[in-house]
């Protein structure tokens, strides 16, 4: 099961559609509308698995699969048009903003060159286009700027799908999909302690990250989020390491639950605050620029300036829901939690959930983003989650009757042995003089002329008859 995980995960996708794209571009607030949730069946193998038995360890390579469902799109098809960022454009803007803002004219010939003259930088496509099927990007073009541009693209931009010669599709997760990554995974497999089981060891070749500036924001703590060991209790936290997101996150106990009939621990995670926290300072995207809470910028991990954060800024600033309309963030719908059976350490049901956000603001030589206001933009988020199955489910309560069974007949074999403790300590006490001999004093008789022929045979042999003493050691 940890090899190939037999049923299909709940990856269901939420986009923002924003409703003013005009009144935006003269300054006004974003004003959104949430759709969604795309279904999708999600499955996941692990591929290529290396066992080393001298240090208990497997490497394997990860696969994911996304399946369309729409039984549980909620009449959802993925045809509904969405009026959207063009992500490619506005990541371009920001990222050059970033790192060498004198460059934002060479961007915005780029721009009209690859996209053909765009007069918005908001585009109307299909659902199924921006998730997986892709927008058209043109690198066939031949001026400076877009040639330029194009080669970055090819190099860096990992989710790009050929589409004919220098013509490429992009999408949220079309790249990704059903396609083995790169990156493999070493984790321990916990045969020698198995409070060991899935932690991680190396990533991509790499005993630990090498993109944050302080060694314990690089490290590999917990497991690979697959498995987790056993026999754990509230005062454990349960922590992994998403590769996703190049960091690992910690989730701490809340309060007990239950699940199907099963008593279980809940947990809940969030992205934690790196202007308070010290330990958590080195994900600031410079020393003297930290988001606050629950905002985790990605940009180092990503190449790309998306900034994370729970669904709807749950537990976020305030100032960030202001700067838009259209966001309801509530603990049930938003929040990052899980539910353990703690014996097994087999998760009943978890909710795993990030949104993706961009900065925007106005670019004076951007004509596309001359006047923009100033806001954190969501774009979309993302559920992976489950409710463990009965079939599943009934196997975690199989456990419980076989111990059950165990601890029943443990009580047997313990009353049991105390009532044969007390049966022979009973029989003993009444046959304690069972045990002395009964001697008697026997005096032989006269024997006859016959009898005394019979003791005399053979000739030559004369036995007497002696009275018998006891020796008191057999008394």
């Amino acid at each position: 099961m940890w090899t190939t995980v037999p049923f299909a995960l709940d990856f269901k996708v939420y986009v923002f559609n924003v409703t003013n794209p005009e009144e935006i571009a003269q300054g006004q607030k974003p004003k959104l509308q949430e759709v969604g949730p795309f279904f999708y069946d999600e499955w996941k193998v692990k591929l290529d698995l290396v066992d080393n038995e001298a240090d208990d360890t497997v490497e394997y390579s990860l696969m994911n699969t996304w399946n369309w469902n729409p039984k549980k799109s909620n009449g959802l098809t993925g045809e509904e048009e969405l009026v959207v960022p063009h992500l490619m454009i506005l990541g371009m803007v920001q990222a050059t903003l970033r790192e060498k803002a004198s460059a934002i004219g060479v961007i915005g010939k780029a721009v009209n060159s690859i996209f053909h003259n765009p007069s918005s930088i908001f585009i109307k496509a299909k659902a199924k286009d921006i998730l997986f099927d892709g927008l058209p990007i043109d690198c066939t073009v031949t001026d400076f700027a877009g040639a330029a541009v194009c080669n970055v693209l090819k190099t860096e931009a990992k989710d790009l799908v050929p589409d004919g010669e220098n013509r490429y599709k992009f999408s949220l997760f079309g790249g990704q999909n059903h396609s083995v990554r790169p990156d493999r995974m070493k984790v321990l497999r916990g045969t020698k302690n198995y409070k060991d089981v899935g932690r991680v060891l190396e990533f991509a070749g790499k005993p630990a990250l090498d993109i944050w500036p302080e060694d314990h924001c690089n490290e590999f703590n917990g497991t690979d989020s697959t498995i987790f060991p056993a026999l754990f209790g509230p005062d454990d936290d349960i922590v992994s390491f998403g590769y996703e997101i190049c960091r690992s996150l910690s989730a701490h106990y809340s309060h007990h639950s239950k699940v199907k009939g099963v008593n279980t621990l809940h947990y809940t995670a969030d992205l934690g605050d790196m202007s308070t926290n010290p330990r958590e300072k080195c994900f600031c995207p410079t020393p003297e620029t930290c988001l606050t809470k629950n905002l985790y910028d990605m940009t180092k991990c990503l190449g790309v300036p998306i900034i994370g954060s729970l669904p709807h800024f749950y537990q976020s600033d305030p100032k960030y829901l202001e700067m838009v309309d259209g966001l309801r963030p509530t603990q049930e719908e938003h929040e990052i939690d899980m539910d353990f059976e703690p014996m097994t350490a087999t998760p009943l049901l978890a909710h795993k959930r990030l949104q993706f956000n961009m900065f925007i603001q106005p670019v004076a030589k951007f004509k596309l983003m001359k006047n923009f206001p100033e806001a954190l933009l969501p774009l979309f988020w993302v559920e992976e989650g489950i409710l463990l199955d009965d079939e599943y489910v009934n196997k975690v309560k199989l456990v419980f009757k076989l111990i059950a069974v165990v601890n029943f007949m443990k009580w047997i074999m313990v009353f049991g042995g105390i009532g044969m403790g007390i049966a022979a300590g009973v029989l003993h006490y009444k046959n304690k003089d069972s045990d002395s001999l009964d001697i008697t004093k026997i005096t032989p008789k006269t024997a006859s002329n016959d009898e005394k022929m019979d003791k005399n045979w053979p000739p030559g042999m004369n036995i007497s008859t002696v009275q018998a003493a006891i020796p008191p050691n057999l008394g």
